[in-house]
């Protein structure tokens, strides 16, 4: 019974997850189209028509070979391509049910186009959930509709495995995929080889103490050598036999120790023993590269890539890393002394670009309002002065290239129908001077210009992979230097008659060279787990990135390329695709040309109700009970809609609720109505002070209470800061009806009661009032590193005020403003918060008469009150709030599989409060003032969390602390989820 109730509990938080996820809204301006298929329907803007029926043909084609191997075909899916975002990705979500692609490329993709990528991937997601819709699950979907799947979905299918099955598919179907890609497998292969595995609960959910590669990289390895070992049949008997038996604890668990004999843990520790061995063995007899290291030694995990020359003794790159802020940094190249110079935005994984003078990168910058609107504009920095300038504006600019001399940039230019160019754009003002279409719209990759300046040297992909181009901007002729082909070639560099650039060497990444004139191709390094980025100097020095379990860091290179030759990959990786292909996840054939019909898609379509459940749920309130909750949300995310009846008799006066957003239009409107009525009974005899009287009523109250808000939530996010702007103004309106009842008059006498023929008739006053709330909310929040407990500098504002304007009830006003600041600790990632805030109220009008006071209407207080406290009385008051919090300690460690901790942090606090407040004398009328002063202090233990192996954490807390009140101690227990959504990417 208990694991029924934790089910249901947690199938409802899925779907509240759900519910209330939305990708973000689309510009308004956007008219939208859809296609339909036997497998998907594609909903997508007008301009991107061409590319959408290409898609259409080409998931009808691929639906048999994506979901064959788990034989499943799943009924058509809603697929909503947002073309006006930079953001490069797409998902799967349950609830509704629906997958949503974004659809400009980035830098780093491998020799598949972007969209068939996408198509694989995610419909191969799409298929595995579906799948889960049999048995008991089906069951469940009868009564909550999609959520089921969703619920059943977060809690047991672990997210490796969806992955890694998903990466099996895209890269068994194509010539490409991450699970041939030694850049995708290089940062497993060094923990594994150089310090040996971690345990399953820290492969999976990660740590703050080392770094760990995501559940992608463990999942895709897992994945395929489990389904080498036991044959297809492994992943899809587990899926079916989850979805059928979900009413057992650890389905996915059973399933796999039925088929293997081993539970996920055991075959997690089975499969990566071998794994290790493999990598090993693949590198004993290699002879690897000499170089000099550049950038400083270091213990901990760090990523110097894309580096720049700026002189012959310094270069720039990028530096990343768990206890860093994204940041370019110099580094001098005979003492490998690292200076920051700037700190990074928002940004994808591409290069940055450098001359004498400047570096130059890409950001991303979002639409104020509109989530699914972003573009990727160009900043430099200048080396003397120190100034960081935004030089574009609202571009679709990546991966720009500085000239060595000129004041001009190349960059990769997209466009939102999925047409590519090479733009040449000017250095100081960003206008654009030359905009070069590449040879049938294939897609660049990383162009750099030639020392001289005089060429641009590119990657571009066609459907025969990849292969290295060169443009001469001035005639805008393009030149092919090498043969497409899928050797994952990355990152040209050009100095004279050869171009130096990565492509797959025989276990890893490494540096080739090819000479433009004779052909010749060499390859100069031999490397362990990869050398990428080769940047070159004017007397030809090579600086590259070379990567091992510590990360990346710079060598310099230092060997005989001609004593190098290349080398055909002949990996472990290709071993083990070769493998799974020959179980029957073989490539379609080529795609047949197909005729769709193309429609309107209304933005109007705004009902789709996915979920239902036979309790209500309030995810407002986070409240569930027993009744009935139905839940709607359109695919283009722009309205969301629930409804619910509560049959809990404590809460009759809102047994009917309806809320309802639209975010379609600038401002976000809200609608909330609640609705019930409550009954008033009674019988028998009252007193009241000497009175006595007989009371004999059973009438119904009802109870209305409607709000109407608009709010304009604004991103104003730039460079370092995550900037928030949200104004709001909310109207409501509540009603109670009132009601009259007879109260009879008695006497005691000799212990009797005795009527006294007077009946006189009692009010209960109804209301009909409105009132109005406004507030503004301003965040500017510096982006800090994935280990700090908390920003590490900034600031939160809000005001809110709240009044009554008209009707029969006046319930005053009140005032709020709050602040809170943040600062750095004393140490790295210690982080001090202060909370400063006040608020003033004014009394309404007149409630009645306690026992020595005047009792008055008003509002409650919008304040938070110093910890240990539950209540102030105040008309005024003043609250601050100190917090010092610091991590404490990583153990990443597991109790079982109940529980895996990831960190423990500890915070110090001081919370203090002033509050003013008069009392109106119920006989007198004076008026008493009072002033009192609270403060608490204490200390605050979380533990960062994963419960059951469920890959999003929970923090528990535990709070002890003393307050002067009554100068006594406290305790309470502190819980809060890191997830508000459950997406599976």
């Amino acid at each position: 019974m208990r694991y029924t109730a934790f089910f249901v509990l947690l199938l409802l938080s899925f779907s509240a997850s759900s519910q209330y996820y939305s990708s973000g809204s689309d510009p308004a301006r956007l008219r939208w189209n859809q296609v339909k298929t036997p497998a998907v329907r594609i909903v997508f803007e007008e301009s991107l028509e061409k590319e959408a029926l290409r898609l259409a043909a080409f998931i009808d084609s691929m639906a048999p070979h994506i979901s064959g191997t788990l034989k499943h075909q799943p009924h058509r899916v809603d697929l909503l391509i947002h073309n006006h975002t930079v953001y490069s990705n797409g998902f799967v979500s349950w609830a509704p049910r629906r997958t949503e692609f974004f659809s400009t490329p980035h830098q780093n993709i491998g020799s598949t186009d972007w969209l068939e990528h996408l198509a694989i991937h995610e419909y191969r997601h799409v298929v595995q959930i579906d799948k889960l819709n049999q048995g008991f699950t089906r069951i469940l979907n009868y009564f909550t509709g999609q959520q089921a799947v969703g619920g059943v979905l977060g809690m047991y299918l672990p997210m490796w495995f969806l992955e890694g099955d998903a990466i099996i598919a895209e890269t068994a179907l194509t010539n490409s995929g991450r699970g041939r890609s030694f850049e995708f497998n290089r940062e497993l292969k060094a923990q594994l080889v150089e310090k040996g595995k971690f345990s399953y609960d820290k492969a999976y959910m990660g740590s703050f103490r080392d770094y760990v590669p995501d559940y992608y990289k463990m999942g895709y390895p897992l994945t395929a050598m489990a389904r080498k070992v036991y044959g297809p049949e492994l992943w899809e008997k587990t899926i079916r036999n989850s979805g059928r038996n979900s009413w057992m604890l650890t389905p996915f668990n059973r399933s796999i120790r039925r088929h293997t004999g081993l539970n996920q843990k055991r075959l997690y520790n089975s499969m990566f023993e071998q794994l290790t061995r493999e990598w090993e063995n693949e590198m004993a007899g290699q002879n690897f590269t000499r170089y000099d290291s550049v950038s400083a030694s270091h213990a901990d995990y760090l990523r110097y890539t894309h580096p720049q020359f700026i002189s012959d003794s310094l270069v720039v790159a990028e530096l990343r890393g768990p206890a860093l802020r994204s940041q370019i940094v110099s580094v001098n190249l005979h003492t490998g002394q690292t200076e920051t110079l700037v700190y990074t935005g928002i940004r994808e994984a591409e290069p940055i670009s450098a001359n004498s003078n400047l570096v130059a990168w890409s950001e991303l910058v979002y639409h104020p309002r509109w989530e699914n609107e972003s573009w990727s504009v160009i900043r430099t920095h200048h080396l003397k002065t120190g100034k960081t300038y935004t030089i574009t504006q609202k571009s679709n600019f990546f991966a720009p290239a500085l000239h060595p001399r000129e004041n001009m940039i190349a960059a990769v230019e997209t466009t939102p129908d999925y047409r590519f160019f090479i733009t040449i754009i000017d250095g100081k003002t960003g206008e654009k001077l030359k905009e070069i279409s590449t040879p049938e719209n294939h897609f660049p990759l990383t162009p750099s210009w030639n020392l001289n300046g005089e060429n641009i040297v590119c990657v571009l992909l066609s459907p025969e992979g990849k292969a290295i181009y060169t443009l001469n901007p001035e005639s805008e002729t393009w030149q092919q230097i090498t043969s497409p082909g899928f050797d994952e070639i990355r990152h040209p560099a050009q100095s004279g008659d050869t171009i130096w650039y990565n492509a797959k060497g025989a276990i890893s990444d490494e540096i080739f060279s090819i000479n433009t004139k004779t052909g010749q191709k060499k390859q100069l390094t031999s490397s362990r787990f990869g050398a990428m980025f080769p940047a070159v100097s004017k007397n030809n020095q090579i600086v590259y990135s070379n990567y091992n379990s510590r990360g990346f860091s710079l060598a310099r290179y230092n060997d005989n390329p001609s004593e190098k030759t290349t080398t055909k990959s002949n990996s472990l990786l290709d071993a083990l695709i070769d493998s799974i292909i020959v179980q029957k996840e073989t490539a379609p054939p080529p795609i047949p040309k197909t005729e769709y019909e193309v429609k309107r898609y209304s933005k109007w379509n705004l009902f789709n109700v996915h979920s239902w459940a036979p309790v209500y749920a309030d995810f407002d309130r986070s409240e569930i009970y027993t009744g009935v909750s139905v839940m709607s949300q359109n695919l283009l995310g722009t309205a969301i809609f629930s409804a619910g009846y509560n049959a809990d008799p404590s809460k009759s006066h809102e047994k009917y609720h309806l809320h309802m957003i639209y975010r379609g239009w600038f401002p976000v409107l809200k609608l909330g109505i609640r609705a019930g009525d409550s009954q008033f009974e009674r019988s028998g005899f009252y007193q009241s002070g000497d009175e006595i009287y007989f009371i004999d009523t059973d009438q119904q109250i009802n109870h209305t209470r409607l709000e109407f808000g608009m709010q304009v939530p604004l991103n104003l996010s730039r460079g370092n800061f995550n900037r928030f702007l949200s104004p709001e103004v909310t109207l409501s309106w509540q009603k109670q009806t009132g009601i009259s009842f007879p109260m009879t008059q008695y006497i005691l006498q000799a212990n009797q009661l005795i009527p006294t023929g007077v009946t006189r008739e009692e009010t209960l006053r109804g209301y009909d009032f409105y009132s109005m709330e406004y507030s503004l909310y301003f965040q500017n929040l510096r982006r800090g590193a994935s280990r700090d407990v908390a920003p590490r500098m900034g600031q939160v504002f809000q005001g809110v005020y709240r009044h009554s304007i008209h009707g029969d009830l006046d319930r005053g006003n009140i005032f709020g403003l709050f602040s809170r600041l943040y600062f750095p600790g004393i140490m790295q990632h210690h982080t001090i918060a202060i909370d400063n805030n006040y608020q003033i109220k004014n009394n309404g009008e007149v409630a009645g008469n306690g026992d020595d006071y005047i009792r008055f209407f008003r509002y409650n207080d919008l304040l938070g009150y110093p910890r240990g406290y539950s209540s102030i009385y105040n008309d005024e008051m003043y609250v601050m709030r100190n917090t010092y919090m610091l991590p404490l300690w990583n153990p990443d460690t597991s109790i079982g599989a109940f529980a895996y901790i990831k960190r423990l942090r500890l915070n110090l606090f001081y919370d203090a409060a002033i509050a003013n407040y008069s009392l109106t004398d119920a006989t007198s009328g004076d008026v008493n003032k009072y002033q009192r002063n609270f403060y608490s202090y204490g200390t605050e233990i979380h533990a960062d969390t994963h419960f059951f192996r469920f890959v999003l954490p929970f923090s528990l807390g535990y709070r002890f602390g003393i307050r002067s009140f009554d100068n006594q101690p406290f305790h309470e227990f502190i819980m809060r989820t890191g997830f508000n959504s459950f997406l599976v990417n």
